[in-house]
């Protein structure tokens, strides 16, 4: 009687599934993170709402820029909305890892999506150092320390534009790289 053969047991793997198991399992990892970080952040929100922070911080005179109190008055909404596209996220990573294709389609638009938003983000930038600006008095800014503070944020300013022009950049070409790459024959062929 014969035995029954056995596969072989280095069954090479091709380097498109390679590169399909490693990017979804990084992905869920960075989604399994943002959720975690999403769940932490939404019971810090729930906890402070009974404590008015904005309230807080214009009785104590601090002059609030109206983007800071559109922040402060949905950070609830903005909360549950980053919870829910880290849990989107998770869910196409896990189907690209499973080998659905719309797995692979939904994550080419997370691809897209995030270095489009990272340029659009580019110009809240300026915003943000115009809100801190407009936090102190008029005097204040036009005094010796008003002016070296003055220094200060411009020079933050385009420091932070710098980077994030940067960091967009090379988001963009990361993410255009795994798109072509996800877009190649032999990868699209391991998708049903």
């Amino acid at each position: 009687m014969k035995a029954p053969e056995l596969p072989p047991a280095n069954t090479k793997r091709s380097s498109a599934e390679t590169f399909v198991d490693v990017t979804a399992k990084l992905s869920m990892v960075m989604a399994a993170l943002a959720i975690l970080w999403g769940l932490i952040q939404l019971v810090l929100v729930l906890a402070l709402s009974r404590l008015d922070m904005l309230d807080v911080m214009q009785s104590q005179g601090l002059p609030l820029p109206e983007a800071f109190q559109w922040i402060g008055r949905h950070a609830l909404s903005l909360t549950a909305l980053m919870l829910g596209v880290s849990i989107a996220f998770f869910l196409v990573s896990w189907a690209m890892f499973k080998r659905r294709e719309w797995g692979r389609l939904g994550f080419i638009v997370f691809l897209v999506l995030v270095a489009l938003l990272n340029f659009a983000s580019l110009p809240f930038i300026h915003s943000l150092f115009d809100s801190m600006r407009s936090m102190f008095p008029a005097e204040f800014l036009q005094s010796a320390e008003g002016m070296e503070l003055r220094a200060q944020l411009n020079s933050g300013l385009w420091m932070s534009l710098f980077t994030g022009a940067i960091t967009a950049i090379a988001f963009a070409g990361l993410h255009g790289w795994l798109v072509i790459k996800l877009q190649r024959p032999d990868v699209r062929a391991l998708f049903h």
